[in-house]
Order: C-alpha cells, then structure tokens, then sequence
C-alpha cells in the first residue's frame, strides 16, 4: 500500500510543480504592464526584478488550484488508459484508498494556499504599492510624465517647451484638483528640475481658490508669481501621492483584518458616521475573508473533481471533459462575479461558496457510482 501511494503522489507532485511552473510563467505576462509601468518610473533592473517577483504570490492562489485539477486530471487518465486503476481495483484496493493520498496532500494544498492568500499575497501586494510609492517619491517628474497615473488622479500635466524625463521640463502646465469639491489649483512654470533632494522651478504662477462666503455665487481666488521655488522632492511628492495609494482589504493579513473587522464592529454599533457606509466597509472586510476560504478550498476541490471526472473504467471510456471545464468554469465566474459585489455580504457568501458544494456533489456522486462499476 505505502509503495502503491509513494508512485501516486510521485506522478501527483510532477505534474502539480510542471503545472504550477507554467501558469507562473503564463500569468505573468498578464502582469507585464504593471512591471513596465515601474520600470519606466525609473527603477533599477535589481528593483524591477524583485517587483516582478512579488507579483508571483499575488498569482499563486489562483493557479495551484487550477495546476491541481490539471495534476490530478492527467494522473486518473494516466491509470485508466495504462489499465492501472483497473489492477489497482483488482487487486482489492477500493476507488477510496486509492485516491485517498491524494485527497489527503489536497487537504495540505489547501491550508498552505489559504496561508499564501492571508500572509504572503497580502505583504507581497503591499510591498509591491511601497516600492512604486517610494520611487515615485524620488523624482516626481516621472510621475508628471506617467499620463495614465495623473489621468487617475485627475491631474492634468503638459511640458510645451523641452524636457528631459525625470531631470527637466520648460514651459509647464499643472492642474490639479484644490481641496474643495470643484476647486481646481494651476500652475505655470518657465522651467521644473529634479535633483536628488530637492525639486526646483524659476518663473512659477499659482492660482489657487479659497472657499468664500456660502451665500456668495464664486470662490475667491489667490494668484502667486514667484520668479524662483526650491522644494524637497519628498513634499512635492505627497502632493501628487494622495489618494493614489491606500491600504486595502488585499494588502492586510488574516490578524490585521480580523482586527479591522472588530472595530468597524464597534463602529457600526456606536455609529457617528453614515451607517449604510460603515455597513458597506464591514460586509467588504467580512467578504474578503470568505474569499480567501474559497480560493484555499478550492484546491481540494478541484483536485477532486479532477479525480472524479478523468478516471474511466470502461474498455472505450466515456468524455467527460466537457462537464468537467463547465464546473471549472462555472466556479471561476462566480468567484469573479463575487469580487465585483463584495460589498453585497449575502450574495457574495453565496458565489464564493455554493459552487464548492455543487461540484463536491457532483464529483462524490461520479466517484460513488465508478466504485459501484457504473459508469
């Protein structure tokens, strides 16, 4: 029996870390434009090597239950068509102890997938955001250049004369939002530079808005002309970071969320604040941990159903690929789907949970009736 479940879980294991090595690979370059955004701020080839290895944790829990299934899948069908599960099966040993080291390694996939979701996907994420938020702070002119992150911001920046990225720019104009809600601040400058430490411009005008009288139909407004400015790149810096990064959800550990879900509990229960927001934020933290269970559960059942739907007992066999790639599928649209309304606690309990349950069905009902030899 121990030699019998040493090969199964050689050949498991194999596949599993092919599979595995070649998602990594795969999902990568779907993260290809994020590692070039960093790369074009400036970043080092040794920081834009260490940015792309945090991207691997990110993508992990999604592709081990997949490499799972996949494992599993080529395993089953291996021992049908070599008629190995057949002498397996003739031999005395059941369809439950045949599978069950397999079940059981699931079972440790499992606990080890939900510990990269809660620890390591979330410090990966986290430190990923504060090495493009530190090097941003190191020269601010490449984020004036980066459109798309100023676009989000709603800051618009153009240099009409020439300019030298991350080192000069001529004839600048600058638009960003003020602190009230439709307030604009503009800002004219002949020339900006960028040193190590500090961020220079000659021949600035800055036109700003201050809130005035409620009962009066226009804002007051400040004009500045300055013939020279020098101010640390870190200062200018915070000016362009605000709002852009800020901690979410995904960048908190198991500890950490289950402590911001205790106070917003607090909250919610001695409310100072609008309820229906602090409602939203306590399902969004709530859901959040229902998703990293069901992203860890479903490397056990992926790998189940991989079992379920690739052994054959049959002399032709039958194709049950189809039903088995719709189950997938139909699990990874509801997981997606319930990202998308995290903060709708019912429906998204829902979706990351119920298709566990449909496709354990299924898989333990397919597996039932192969021990019964009916297929």
């Amino acid at each position: 029996m121990i030699i019998v479940w040493r090969y199964l879980l050689v050949q498991y294991i194999k596949v599993l870390g092919l599979s595995l090595t070649a998602f990594i690979a795969v999902l990568l370059t779907t993260r290809l434009e994020d590692i070039a955004h960093f790369a074009s701020l400036g970043a080092e080839s040794l920081y834009v090597l260490k940015f792309a290895l945090y991207q691997i944790p990110y993508i992990l829990p999604i592709v081990i239950p997949i490499s799972s299934l996949i494992s599993s899948l080529i395993l089953v069908e291996r021992l049908s068509q070599s008629h190995e599960l057949t002498a397996l099966r003739a031999s005395g040993l059941s369809i439950k102890m045949i599978f069950a080291p397999i079940l059981i390694v699931a079972c440790y996939l499992s606990l080890f997938n939900f510990y990269i979701v809660s620890e390591i996907a979330t410090e990966s994420h986290l430190t990923t955001n504060t090495l493009k938020s530190e090097l941003r702070q190191v020269n601010p002119l490449l984020v004036l250049h980066n459109k798309h992150m100023m676009r989000l911001k709603g800051i618009f920046f153009d240099a009409l004369g020439e300019s030298k990225i991350g080192e000069s720019a001529s004839d600048i104009i600058l638009a960003m939002p003020g602190k009230g809600e439709g307030q604009m601040n503009l800002l004219i400058a002949k020339n900006l530079s960028a040193s190590d430490s500090n961020f220079s411009g000659s021949f600035l005008t800055y036109i700003s808005s201050i809130k005035s009288d409620p009962k009066k139909n226009f804002d007051q407004l400040i004009v500045e002309n300055i013939e020279k400015s020098v101010t640390p790149i870190r200062d200018f810096s915070k000016t362009l970071q605000k709002k852009i990064f800020q901690i979410n959800n995904d960048h908190l550990n198991l500890r950490l969320l289950l402590t911001k879900i205790q106070e917003e509990q607090n909250m919610l229960s001695n409310p100072e604040g609008d309820i229906k927001t602090l409602r939203r934020n306590l399902n969004r933290s709530l859901t959040e941990i229902i998703r990293r269970v069901s992203i860890a559960i479903a490397t056990f059942t992926f790998t189940l159903m991989g079992l379920s739907f690739g052994a054959s007992i049959s002399r032709h066999g039958t194709n049950r690929l189809f039903f088995l790639i719709g189950l997938a599928a139909f699990y990874l649209i509801s997981y997606f789907v319930a990202k998308s309304i995290e903060y709708q606690l019912v429906a998204s309990f829902t979706l990351y949970l119920v298709p566990h349950l449909i496709i354990s069905f299924f898989s333990t009902r397919n597996l039932l009736k192969l021990s019964k030899g009916i297929e």
